[in-house]
């Protein structure tokens, strides 16, 4: 069975990513004094007493509004509440009773779940009796923590663990699965394609740049392929960035690149191949991941039977390198080619993790440098002895030499190509390393 999972539910403002942050162990959520800065549901997971958990944090819930992004944020608690096992409704112990507190308890009591009523903000025993006036709502006893400080997070963590008695939470993640980042520029259509991946709104969807401010995560199963897929916040130029808030959902996505397998960076076909989104890819080749380039929005060009080579071509002059990676065009709204990334996701995934013996390697490296050989650099010959695989996921190849520091990059670059035309790597940034023999 897989692990069972919480979700924090709460009006905005009153701890739920400081909370989830506590739990997980790591500054997963961004925590702001700004209310509402959580939009979408927030996936994590944590271990206590031997088990492991799921754990969601989700937008802060304002019942009653007309606001197009907070019906959304409405939208992903009740989805939330469907998904959990178990759920936390956490209030601010130091304020009254509102109404969202009350819509909330209501629709607890309705999903017929295991919940905890957990008042946050008592940092200390005389604070104790504030969160009394909470068995109003008709939750039972509100348990009281400080989320910041970490009091009583424990004693927390002991209820969740009791209240699901009989679930087999031990679980083996697979260690083939393939973390797939979906990023790039703001309204590219990064959470619409993975919702349409999905077939359900797990990220938010609007027509309003910059929804998505956090990294969320989801699992599928496809041809006998698991993934973990993160949709992310939209990349801008620095010089964009307008608050701190945006500031950190950026730095959040470098992370999620780090952490990924490969990266699905989506472009948005109407607009080209800009200095932004060569950032990104650059940025993304630079890490060692493995890339897709998808441009989306496909739907919305006008073609003829030479526009998708003509963009391809565009795309690798204004950056060579890319004509290493694959090119995936795709509308998102038509539903059209989109399971074609997973599908090259998973090539890339196995490439990238490729290994090739060393007498292989030793023959590539004596026919390239037979058709090639390396030129006489300060009146000395140089001379690669052998080559060895040091590293996968990214491969990693070190040539041993005479003159290690004296070889030219353009011969670098030539290995490079002959490697890619007899090993392959389509979609994987190749490291070669030259040391003295």
């Amino acid at each position: 069975m897989a692990k069972p999972t919480v979700a924090i539910l709460g009006r905005p403002n009153v701890g739920k990513s400081t909370l989830f942050n506590r739990m997980v162990g790591k500054l997963h959520a961004i925590v702001s004094p700004v209310e509402g800065v959580t939009r979408d549901r927030i996936y994590g997971s944590f271990e206590w007493a031997g088990k492991d958990f799921n754990i969601i944090d989700t937008g802060g819930y304002l019942p009653d509004t007309e606001d197009i992004m907070n019906k959304h944020v409405r939208l992903q608690a009740e989805l939330a509440t469907e998904e959990a096992d178990l759920l936390i409704l956490l209030v601010d112990g130091k304020s009254e009773i509102t109404s969202s507190d009350r819509i909330l308890a209501e629709l607890i009591v309705k999903s017929q779940k295991p919940y905890i009523l957990v008042s946050n903000k008592i940092d200390d025993n005389a604070h104790e009796d504030y969160a009394l006036g909470f068995y109003e709502l008709g939750l039972g006893e509100p348990y009281t923590i400080a989320a910041l400080s970490g009091r009583k997070i424990g004693d927390l963590c002991d209820i969740i663990v009791s209240k699901l008695p009989d679930q087999n939470i031990t679980v083996t993640e697979d260690e083939n699965i393939i973390n797939l980042a979906i990023v790039g520029m703001p309204n590219v259509g990064k959470s619409s394609l993975m919702n349409a991946v999905l077939k359900e709104e797990k990220s938010i969807v609007t027509d309003i740049a910059g929804t998505t401010r956090d990294s969320v995560d989801s699992y599928i199963k496809y041809f006998n392929r698991q993934y973990k897929i993160i949709d992310t916040a939209g990349l801008r130029r620095k010089a964009k960035i307008g608050d701190n808030i945006e500031y950190y959902s950026s730095v959040r996505t470098f992370r999620v690149i780090d952490d990924c397998d490969v990266a699905a960076v989506l472009i948005d076909g109407s607009k080209g191949f800009g200095n932004q989104d060569r950032d990104i890819v650059r940025y993304v080749i630079d890490q060692g991941k493995g890339l897709v380039l998808v441009v989306n929005k496909w739907d919305l060009v006008e073609k003829d039977t030479s526009t998708m080579k003509n963009y391809i071509d565009d795309i690798e002059y204004h950056f060579p390198s890319v004509s290493h990676y694959p090119i995936q065009f795709i509308s998102v709204k038509n539903n059209r080619r989109i399971w074609n990334v997973l599908e090259l996701a998973s090539a890339i995934y196995d490439e990238r993790r490729k290994k090739i013996k060393t007498s292989e390697l030793n023959e590539f490296v004596e026919t390239a440098m037979y058709r090639y050989p390396p030129p006489a650099v300060q009146g000395k010959h140089l001379k690669v002895k052998y080559v060895t695989q040091v590293h996968h996921s990214p491969p990693i190849f070190v040539f041993f030499s005479n003159h290690p520091k004296l070889f030219p990059v353009a011969y670098k670059r030539y290995l490079e190509n002959r490697m890619r035309e007899t090993f392959g790597y389509k979609g994987v940034p190749i490291r070669i390393s030259f040391r003295e023999k």
